[in-house]
């Protein structure tokens, strides 16, 4: 029997890869670590968040400060016992009342989470600073912080607050020496994110007043304004044309308000020293049938079917008045000049200071006007003093010199001809003395005068016949001269005036010698009033409101006195 096969071995195990008994490596290890911890970060951050936004939510679900803040509306409510305030009567009898006031916003910033300055301007410079500070009880809380310090500079807002000192002077606002501290604001009027001109700009001096259409200027960013500390920040000056383009902020400037106060108060003092000298306010009309002053430079438009024309003066009216007895009177309008002149001392409307009154000579009304002009020229040195320094902190100029009393400078117009000859600039050497003045004369003459007597204000006397107007009565003692004059500021006209004529033959002799037809439309009708009635002897004159303001200030340009100037390539706004 064969001997049976033995069982093979049982085959060799096969070995795992190498170093799968081992388990995962270390770089593998590391990888799914750092993989484990940022997903867990992530997990954390996301459930921070989670939790900030629920605690924001329930935070907002807990403002209680809602009804102190926001838009205005029909519910918006202030404190029946807060006292409504203006700035400029601010005194220690309100510290620690609650008080009300309505405002600019013209600044706001944040000082941190829980608190936030603003600046709340009433009316020129008048401002003073605001504090608002989060209070554990809620009525001011950090949402309403924040609103606060994110209005837009040039909101019109509505504050309720106490008044408090503040810890040192804020010295960027006018009212320093107290400080409101806010418990309500309530944005009334909210001025846009961007400003077509800042409030830094508009209270920076203007240097470029031509008329031509500049390129359009990108819009300002709000925040580029007057900063908390007082410092003017932002963009360099802008143009007179960027500040007409933007009136209302032009108009809200420091500089322009005192301006315009000043103007205000020079008016108010010719109309009470009239009075008081026994003159009656009267109203002519704008629209008249024929040009009041003769030559081209008057506005014609359409009547109906007929023809009208814009005053060149108020000159016929006054005269009527003398004539109907009224002795004395004055008024205060605009005048309109069509003359194509694109320079700083013209405008085609200005408004006119005119006074007209019977005399036994001439010079009566000289010295009434001479009179009138000085005395507002030494009060506003007095009333304005806050304005005129604030004009010249933009504006530099010297002080406007005054003669003495009873040394006033008065010289024909002969002897400021002469003058000229004599001490002025070469090309003056050959003026004439029967030709009117032209400007650089007339600057070159002022510089001589205020040398020579110290003063930036004189009369001029008996200008040439051919310089005057048909009206302008001729020196009996010497025809190519008329008793007219003229009173300067600073070398610059600011006045014209002198005796009318008031006998109705010589007036037809003189419209001839002028080259106007006495019996043309209108001119005929002026001078039958001197055939109707016996007519007094009178003078009078014409003062140029924009140019006394702008000339005492000693600005750059006549536009700069103007409300809203007119220039031969401007009638907006």
């Amino acid at each position: 029997m064969a001997e049976p096969t033995p069982n093979p071995a049982p085959p060799a195990e096969t070995p795992e890869v190498a170093g799968e008994d081992a388990g995962p490596s270390k770089k593998a290890l590391k990888k799914a670590e750092a993989k484990a911890k940022k997903e867990a970060e992530k997990a954390k951050r996301a459930a921070e968040r989670a939790a900030a936004t629920a605690q924001a939510n329930a935070a907002a679900a807990e403002d209680h400060a809602t009804g102190n803040y926001g838009q205005e509306t029909h519910e918006t409510k202030l404190s029946e016992d807060a006292t409504e305030i203006s700035l400029k009567t601010l005194n220690d009898e309100h510290l620690g009342k609650k008080v009300k006031l309505r405002a600019f916003l013209q600044n706001a910033r944040m000082q941190g989470a829980k608190m936030a300055f603003v600046e709340l301007r009433e009316t020129g410079n008048w401002a003073i600073q605001g504090v608002v500070a989060a209070n554990a009880d809620g009525s001011v809380s950090r949402q309403m912080v924040k609103f606060i310090g994110s209005v837009n500079p040039e909101s019109f807002v509505v504050v309720e607050a106490t008044v408090e000192k503040p810890l040192e002077p804020v010295k960027s606002c006018r009212v320093s020496k107290y400080e409101l501290h806010l418990t309500k604001l309530f944005v009334i009027s909210s001025a846009p994110a961007m400003l077509g001109m800042t409030l830094s700009t508009a209270n920076k001096a203007v240097t470029n007043f031509s008329d031509e259409e500049a390129p359009a200027e990108a819009p300002v960013e709000g925040v580029e304004k007057l900063s908390i500390s007082g410092e003017v920040s932002g963009p360099p000056a802008a143009s007179m044309l960027t500040h007409l383009d933007n009136i209302v902020m032009h108009k809200r400037s420091y500089v322009q308000q005192a301006i315009a106060d000043i103007r205000v108060e020079v008016k108010h003092l010719f109309r009470s020293y009239l009075r008081e000298h026994g003159f009656k306010e009267f109203e002519p009309p704008c629209l008249i049938a024929a040009a009041s002053e003769g030559g081209a430079n008057v506005f014609c438009l359409p009547y109906f079917e007929k023809e009208a024309f814009l005053a060149q003066s108020p000159q016929f009216y006054k005269q009527i008045e003398v004539l109907a007895g009224r002795k004395r009177v004055f008024c205060v309008g605009p005048v309109f000049r069509a003359e194509n002149s694109n320079t700083p001392r013209h405008m085609t409307e200005f408004t006119g200071l005119d006074l007209e009154m019977e005399v036994t000579d001439y010079q009566e009304a000289l010295h009434m006007l001479e009179g009138v002009l000085l005395h507002i020229f030494r009060t506003i040195k007095k009333t304005c003093a806050d304005e005129i320094a604030l004009v010249r902190s933009v504006y530099p100029s010297e002080e406007f010199l005054l003669p003495e009393e009873g040394k006033e400078v008065r010289l024909t117009f002969a002897e400021g001809q002469k003058l000229l000859r004599e001490e002025g600039p070469e090309e003056f050497r050959n003026v004439s003395d029967f030709e009117d003045m032209s400007t650089p004369q007339e600057k070159a003459l002022g510089a001589l005068i205020k040398k020579k007597y110290n003063t930036d204000f004189y009369v001029l006397d008996k200008f040439p016949s051919d310089a005057r107007p048909f009206y302008a009565k001729e020196d009996p003692t010497n025809p190519k001269v008329t008793l007219a004059y003229d009173m300067f500021m600073r070398g610059q006209e600011i006045l014209s005036g002198g005796q009318r004529i008031h006998d109705p033959v010589e007036l037809e002799a003189r419209l001839r010698t002028k080259g106007v037809d006495p019996k043309s439309p209108g001119i005929r009708e002026y001078v039958d009033l001197f055939r109707q009635v016996g007519a007094p002897p009178h003078a009078g004159g014409g003062i140029g409101l924009d140019r006394v303001v702008a000339w005492y200030l000693n600005l750059p340009s006549v536009h700069l006195a103007a409300y809203y100037p007119r220039t031969p390539k401007r009638l907006l706004p």
